[in-house]
């Protein structure tokens, strides 16, 4: 897992395009169709629960589980029936387990749109 795009609790878009540039152009052209992002800065606030829309639309499944309430894992799936997780290391919140799972789900679609 990267953890230099994790800061905060906030989502690092700049990290995610340098990283995984196929992967964010498609999430450009999916979610922003019309207009596309215009700097990174304008989506900083973004909500990251539209990313499972997203992820769901591309047969990326990211899937968050509470083992206890300070023990947060998360899984990745492939609509191919192919399972990524859970993950070894848990997070203390939903949160931060959440923003581990994009950040996969991200490098997961990167390897997929490089293969195709």
């Amino acid at each position: 897992m990267i953890d230099i795009c994790y800061i905060m609790l906030m989502f690092d878009w700049y990290c995610i395009e340098f990283l995984y540039p196929k992967a964010f152009k498609r999430f450009n052209d999916v979610m922003f169709p019309n207009i596309g992002v215009l700097s990174i800065s304008t989506i900083t606030t973004y909500d990251l629960k539209k990313l499972y829309r997203f992820f769901d639309k591309e047969g990326v499944f990211l899937t968050i589980e509470m083992y206890n309430p300070k023990q947060w894992l998360f899984s990745v799936s492939l609509n191919n029936g192919i399972v990524f997780g859970p993950t070894q290391s848990s997070k203390e919140t939903r949160e931060e387990c959440e923003s581990d799972g994009f950040l996969e789900c991200f490098r997961i679609l990167e390897k997929k749109l490089t293969d195709e």
